[in-house]
């Protein structure tokens, strides 16, 4: 009984037709930004009081 190889081909074929697709599919999405940095100065004092936050209690006066 003889076997005919075609089926590997075809299944080649399709999938580098898919690769393909998906390659220009990328090429043609928009280019996200993955990360924002923002550089703008930040100031050195600022206006708002500081806030005792839940948990443990600060350090007293005296200890800084």
């Amino acid at each position: 009984m003889e076997h005919q190889h075609t089926a590997p081909v075809d299944k080649r074929a399709a999938a580098r037709g898919l690769a393909a697709a998906g390659e220009e599919a990328l090429a043609e999405a928009p280019q996200m930004p993955l990360a924002h940095r923002d550089d703008s100065p930040l100031p050195l004092v600022g206006t708002t009081p500081p806030v005792a936050q839940p948990g443990r209690p600060p350090m007293s006066q005296r200890a800084t």
